[in-house]
């Protein structure tokens, strides 16, 4: 029997779905950025409110802003924050010219780990300034945009060259209990951020100023919580075209981003759903659909493991799956030079990780994590923010006070909704399902191969 030749309709909308779904894993970690910022730099009257000890990060552009406490189940802009940092926060447009960057001096605050990382519209984590790289005194570092120029007055100064206009500084300096709060915050005041000599820096870019629908969720959440692909795929194509007309991408994705408009996904402000034809728009509905569920479920077809370690976060080239997956589970990842990350959802026995079951996390003496400045394990609710619970601990790590270890030096950390009577080493969990983050900033040689202890799951008693 002779198969019909489809018809040309069926062929634009097949061509439409897979540049769709292309489009979704190359362009979801630039519509987040983007998200973020109009979410972070909206006006006064919309910002959140909060208490005035809150960690809200929420600022005009080109403006530096200091978290004056860690995160905790209360933030809830970014997925899976780290609960163990002061944050210091600015989003910078150089389309106006150069910024200057302070860069605090270590020498004075002796032992304290901080870093001013710098991500790009794309979320490439492109520079990190901190102790490991900058004067021990201190520096001034100016900040250029693409094809910005540099102020003759400012020769001299270190020049970081950034790759787009929009860039996040997402500032990280240790903090430990409440009474380290005031020494971590005296760091954090010498952080200094300003236009360099004779600019005037741009306000909100175009596209966050014309951003389409509300910023407060992300749109693959939109869709995955039951919002209709056909109402969240327009709103997304729509932000997409007007980033790429800021943020065009390295030269190398030049031609991807070209091959996108084949299917009317053509970088411009404005950029009209409606003047597609039905197949087009049709095939990128299902292509939007299509591109969640990869990015979602990235790594749901290998055999599951107890730990799970980042290759490499931060910087990512070509490998747009990753990227895409790493802004899907936290944006603002750092570079695996600076820090890595492994997560946990699956106990020793590969079986999900669920609060209403007790488990234990057995760190041998001698084989803590191999990290030089410090590490923790941070424990997130399923919806991938950090659980209130009621002794307020979110993280268990090298300076949590109170921790008891065996006597041969070995680390037992206690991990499950039910109170334990000894709460010294117990990580509180949800009635259902968690997962862990293990964080190591300054990564040893050789951290990659270290086997993570995996969660043992223990008889609760009622």
């Amino acid at each position: 029997m002779t198969q019909s030749a489809p018809s040309l309709q069926q062929v634009r909308q097949a061509l439409a779905r897979a540049i769709g779904q292309t489009a979704f894993v190359y362009g979801y970690p630039l519509t987040e950025t983007y998200r973020t910022c109009a979410l972070q730099t909206a006006p006064q009257a919309q910002r959140r409110t909060g208490s005035s000890t809150g960690s809200d990060v929420r600022a005009p552009m080109n403006t530096l802003h200091h978290a004056p406490r860690p995160s905790t189940h209360e933030d809830r802009d970014v997925v899976t924050p780290a609960n163990d940092l002061l944050y210091s926060m600015a989003w910078l447009n150089l389309e106006g010219g150069p910024m200057l960057l302070t860069v605090p001096s270590s020498a004075k605050h002796p032992g304290r780990y901080f870093v001013l990382p710098l991500y790009d519209a794309y979320t490439e984590n492109f520079e990190n300034l901190g102790p490991r790289n900058c004067a021990p005194e201190g520096e001034t570092v100016v900040l250029v945009g693409p094809g910005g120029q540099v102020p003759a007055s400012l020769a001299g100064l270190r020049v970081v060259h950034c790759p787009t206009h929009l860039v996040w500084l997402i500032g990280r300096i240790l903090a430990g209990d409440e009474s380290d709060w005031p020494a971590a915050r005296a760091l954090q005041s010498e952080i200094r951020l300003e236009p360099a000599p004779g600019t005037a820096p741009d306000g909100r870019p175009a596209a966050i100023a014309h951003w389409c629908g509300e910023p407060v969720d992300a749109m693959a959440a939109a869709f995955e919580n039951g919002e209709p692909a056909a109402q969240v795929a327009p709103r997304f194509f729509t932000n997409l075209c007007q980033a790429l007309a800021e943020a065009p991408g390295r030269v190398e994705d030049r031609g991807l981003v070209a091959w996108l408009g084949q299917a009317g996904l053509v970088p411009g402000m404005p950029f009209s759903w409606e003047a597609l034809d039905e197949p087009t728009r049709a095939g990128l509905v299902e292509g939007f659909a299509d591109g969640v569920q990869t990015v979602a479920a990235m790594g749901s077809n290998r055999r599951p493991k107890p730990w799970t370690m980042t290759a490499s976060t931060g910087r990512y080239g070509s490998h747009y799956l990753i990227r895409a997956r790493t802004a899907y589970l936290g944006l603002g990842a750092l570079a695996t030079t600076e820090a890595i990350y492994a997560a946990s959802h699956y106990d020793a026995a590969l079986e999900p990780l669920d609060g209403r079951q007790r488990y234990v996390m057995r760190f041998d003496a001698g084989d803590l994590p191999p990290a030089d400045a410090f590490w923790s394990v941070t424990l997130y609710d399923s919806d991938r923010f950090l659980y209130p619970n009621e002794i307020g601990r979110h993280a268990i790590g090298d300076r949590t006070p109170g921790l008891r270890y065996g006597a041969d030096g070995s680390l037992e950390i206690t991990i499950g909704h039910q109170r334990p009577a000894d709460t010294a080493n117990w990580l509180p969990a949800p009635a259902g399902r968690f997962y862990l983050i293990l964080r190591m900033y300054y990564p040893r040689d050789g951290v990659q191969s270290w086997r993570i202890p995996a969660l043992q799951a223990q008889a609760v008693h009622a």
